[in-house]
């Protein structure tokens, strides 16, 4: 039962980050076209708020998405 836990939370770990590493990357490519962010420093912080946010969001996410497979399979 406990495999079963952890093999749910596992799957729905990776479905997490690879979907908020799409986003980001969707996120900084737009910033990047509209030249948005004109100085080193301002580059830089976005960097920043990307990593903060994808260690937000994918604890998060994962237990979504956990629930989500657990709903599907049963």
């Amino acid at each position: 039962m406990l495999a079963t836990i952890y093999r749910f939370y596992l799957m729905g770990l990776t479905v997490s980050v690879i979907i908020t590493i799409i986003s980001l990357i969707v996120w900084l490519v737009y910033r990047m076209s509209r030249r948005l962010d004109r100085t080193k420093k301002e580059r830089q912080a976005l960097l920043y708020e990307a990593f903060i946010i994808f260690l937000v969001t994918t604890p998060i996410l994962s237990f979504a998405f956990m629930a989500i497979l657990v709903m599907v399979t049963a």
